[in-house]
């Protein structure tokens, strides 16, 4: 006689045990989470009574595979300490999440093999779109979202030939006000202090400082680029070197509100004066800026705005309506007491 091999359960809620709840058939159970407006108001009442009781769970997974479709989209970030990283996703929760769809966030560390490999394995989930907080990429990831044909939208910084679409602000333009705001004040010595960051968004920050300077017939040549994290521990580490390089030093441009409070901080222990012996201005405007001492000179970057603009690119495209680019958002230049 054989013995019928039974599939081992796994403790999981089914659809089957909501529809025997219920009273009613796996189906009618799918059409009521699906699409609920398809179900009358008494049956739906009593397949959420069963759902709520069996504290049942629908597998996004397998659903999405089975449809073809899904309501899944990957947001892949550089760190989660991002500058705006935190208000971007919330610019798009805000959009997104009342269609229907879930943001699944994954860090590559600033690694574009680690990115490529995160991308390969998200994808696996039939994802319904992409969001990439970077404008570079490994060319098999390029490809790889090029293949998948959904919609894809990089964001933060501006790119000309981005892989679908692309929202963010013109760092060139943004650095080059930012620097010439702090030269047309009067400073002559001026530093540059980068982070590790985007190398895309670092060429950006170097190309606005370097056309500010240069059409001021002023040297470029002051430039930290440092290999540590964009912290307050990194801005008041990299002052001392900057004026032991530098002793002339008479104001610092920050790519980062939080290079620029460090430097101030450190500022304040050696009882340098800020703004008269020493500028300092960050760029991001972030909530520190507004509130540290003196208050923080920077570049506003609407991250929030950039999120939402991204929801709206995206849920264009996956409800079949056009997107037009519009090009990069606006940056404005905030005027406080550092500078």
């Amino acid at each position: 006689m054989s013995i019928g091999k039974k599939r081992r359960s796994t403790g999981r809620v089914t659809l089957a045990d909501v529809a025997q709840l219920a009273g009613v058939g796996t189906m009618t159970v799918s059409r009521a989470l699906r699409t609920p407006e398809q179900v009358s108001d008494k049956l739906r009442e009593k397949i959420e009574a069963a759902v709520n009781e069996l504290g049942y769970l629908p597998n996004l997974a397998a659903s999405s595979l089975a449809s073809a479709s899904s309501y899944t989209i990957a947001m892949v970030v550089p760190s989660f300490s991002e500058s705006g990283c935190a208000d971007m996703f919330a610019g798009l929760q805000r959009v997104l999440q009342p269609a229907g769809y879930q943001i699944m966030l994954a860090e590559s560390q600033h690694h574009l093999e680690r990115e490529e490999q995160l991308l390969e394995t998200l994808l696996s989930y039939n994802l319904a779109a992409a969001v990439l907080l970077s404008v570079e990429h490994s060319q098999n990831t390029r490809q790889a979202l090029l293949a998948a044909k959904i919609p894809v939208v990089e964001i933060g910084a501006m790119r000309a030939d981005p892989i679908d679409m692309n929202i963010g602000i013109d760092y060139v333009a943004a650095m080059y006000q930012l620097t010439q705001t702090v030269i047309a004040s009067g400073y002559q010595n001026v530093g540059l202090l980068c982070a590790n960051q985007e190398q895309w968004i670092f060429q950006q920050h170097l190309q606005g400082w370097h056309k500010a300077l240069l059409r001021n017939h002023m040297s470029p040549h002051r430039v930290i680029n440092a290999a540590q994290p964009a912290s307050f521990s990194t801005g008041a580490q990299q002052l001392p070197e900057f004026l032991l390089a530098w002793p002339e030093l008479d104001a610092l441009v920050c790519a980062s509100d939080e290079l620029a409070c460090g430097a101030l901080y450190e500022c304040q222990r050696r009882r340098i004066k800020v703004p008269e012996q020493l500028a300092v201005v960050g760029f991001g405007n972030s909530d520190v800026s507004q509130v540290c001492q003196p208050p923080l000179t920077t570049m506003t970057v609407p991250h929030k705005e950039i999120g939402i603009q991204a929801g709206k690119a995206l849920l264009a495209r996956l409800n079949d309506q056009p997107w037009q680019p519009e090009g990069s958002l606006p940056s404005t230049l905030c005027r406080r007491g550092s500078c």
